[in-house]
């Protein structure tokens, strides 16, 4: 319970009086979400359109210099050869200026800086490019979906995630990169994984692989360190030997390499590897990001015996048009609406967000409503709408006011959400009182509702840990669940998920519905097994 608090806190967002809000988040976070991916791959053409002009303008330069070089060669032949020259006041006169004067406007041409209007366009859009802060949600959106599905290193950079093969792969300076950036947070045994695999791509020769790629030498030699971290002396004897090999002449490498052999040889004892979980920050993961997120898991028995109907009794207009709803839980009440949301609609609404959205943030409930925070525990972007935002958004609401029967009246708005790279949100409650301050008149969340906007290829699940059941995002469906029992108390059972992304751009719709304002729609019965007698859609367990 006590963990679970924890992330309630996180999970309250301030209503304001607008039809629309925007997180107070002005960073891009371009990991947060796919939205910006296009525009970050269009100013990487323009960078290289950029750099284009001034490989070109280099290449003019050199080809001016190569020419003029040509012409003087030839001059200097014919002079040569003339036996006139010293005597003709021409070629005499024509001579001393070029000595006196050309060589000074080589010069001069020589230290001009070439391309400056270019070198202006790269500084100008510094600004846009990616941060320290992006690399960080990358590699920490990488390492959070490599534990949640368990995944090797070397699997991940050849392409090879959670069994489904991919023609892409990561190179060494990739793998590098997120070996030290595990390496920053004493994550050794994981570091480890990642240097090995840096070594073992196989690299393009390309220009740019050979400008910018690591040296084999030197990913030895971070190996050895990560060894030496673990206490493994050997191991890290046996990088460093290789790395030798590599590069015999780095004084450095060999006077790490003599101490570490110094250390070995003096060594009389084993001494135990430190756990490696209390170097983190976060050593709950565990508990965040459950091992069932790739939907493998046992289903309980009492699940497996439940059914999918038409529901036709929450509203009049559905008996013209019901409503395919699949039960998949009926404590806590969980179920998935089918055809929910058109594919034009689905369109409309991202078109619509995708220039509006920023970091998703979070405010603790006792904190003011303009002290907002960019959670760290949810990698996605979202924006906020009112029910009137938009056609779409009445029509939307009308449709689920029809399928779940609960007043659309008394509800939170509606957050449009996408996923990044590995995009999670970790395990959380979103009811956000106790039972002790619910009933003092303090509104609640009494039921959630997720529409997926979007098919997710792979990953991106909600998965309830207290039912054991993975629910993947559909294009079209919905997912609704009571965050209260029939009582009006916590029901610690929608304790939820929403698993990390691997592969796709996973695009959801929330809307919470308050408790205040259900009393007639759905009051408090003794159990589920008198839902018989209510107007909302628990009226459909039989």
């Amino acid at each position: 319970m006590a963990t679970c608090r924890l992330f309630l806190v996180g999970i309250l967002f301030l209503s304001r009086s607008l039809g629309q809000i925007l997180e107070d988040d002005h960073t891009q976070r371009y990991s947060r979400s796919v939205v910006n991916m296009d525009d970050l791959l269009k100013l990487d053409d323009d960078l290289a359109i950029n750099l284009e002009k001034y490989a070109d303008r280099l290449s003019q330069k050199a080809k001016t210099i190569r020419r003029s070089i040509h012409e003087m060669k030839e001059r200097h032949q014919i002079y040569s050869a003339s036996t006139k020259f010293l005597v003709s006041p021409f070629d005499t006169f024509s001579l001393i200026r070029h000595m006196q004067a050309d060589w000074l406007m080589w010069q001069v041409f020589m230290e001009k800086t070439v391309g400056e209007d270019e070198l202006s366009y790269l500084e100008s859009k510094k600004s846009t490019l990616p941060k320290d802060h992006d690399f960080y949600d990358a590699a920490d959106g990488i390492r959070r979906m490599q534990g949640a599905y368990e995944m090797l290193a070397s699997d991940i950079a050849n392409g090879l995630l959670d069994g489904v093969q991919y023609n892409s792969s990561l190179g060494s300076v990739d793998c590098l990169a997120l070996g030290q950036f595990l390496i920053k947070q004493r994550r050794w045994m994981i570091a480890e994984q990642w240097i090995l695999a840096g070594i073992k791509a196989k690299d393009p020769q390309t220009e740019m692989e050979l400008l910018r790629g690591p040296k084999k030498a030197y990913m030895y030699r971070i190996l050895g360190q990560v060894r030496m971290e673990q206490k493994n002396l050997e191991g890290a004897l046996e990088a460093y030997q290789v790395a030798l090999k590599y590069s015999p002449h780095d004084s450095e490498i060999f006077q790490e390499y003599q101490l570490l052999e110094k250390e070995t040889f003096t060594l009389t004892g084993t001494e135990p590897i430190e756990d490696e979980d209390k170097n983190l920050d976060d050593s709950d993961e565990s508990i965040n990001l459950p091992p069932c997120c790739s939907g493998r898991c046992e289903v309980p028995r009492k699940l497996k015996r439940l059914y999918c109907v038409y529901n036709h009794v929450t509203a009049p207009f559905l008996r013209l048009a019901p409503i395919k709803t699949e039960i998949l839980s009926i404590d806590p009440f969980v179920i998935i609406l089918y055809d929910m949301i058109s594919p034009e609609e689905s369109t409309l609404i991202r078109s619509t967000s995708k220039g509006h959205m920023l970091p998703s943030a979070t405010v603790v409930v006792d904190q003011t409503a303009d002290d907002y925070n960019t959670a760290t525990y949810r990698t996605s972007k979202s924006v906020w709408y009112d029910n009137d935002f938009s056609e779409t958004t009445l029509k939307l609401t009308e449709r689920l006011g029809d399928a779940i029967g609960l007043d659309m009246n008394y509800t939170e708005m509606y957050q449009v959400i996408n996923y990044g790279l590995a995009g999670l949100f970790q395990t959380h409650l979103d009811m956000l009182l106790s039972d002790k301050t619910r009933f003092n008149g303090t509104q609640d969340r009494l039921a959630t509702t997720l529409f997926y906007l979007t098919d997710v290829p792979q990953g991106g699940g909600t998965y309830f840990p207290g039912l054991n059941i993975t629910v993947f995002p559909k294009a079209g469906s919905a997912l609704f669940w009571y965050n209260l029992d029939t009582k009006g108390n916590d029901h610690m059972d929608t304790l939820h998920t929403g698993c990390p992304v691997i592969v796709g751009s996973k695009w959801v719709v929330s809307k919470w519905v308050d408790d205040q304002g259900q009393e007639f729609r759905r009051p408090c019965i003794a159990s589920s097994s008198t839902t018989k007698h209510l107007v909302s859609v628990e009226k459909l367990i039989v």
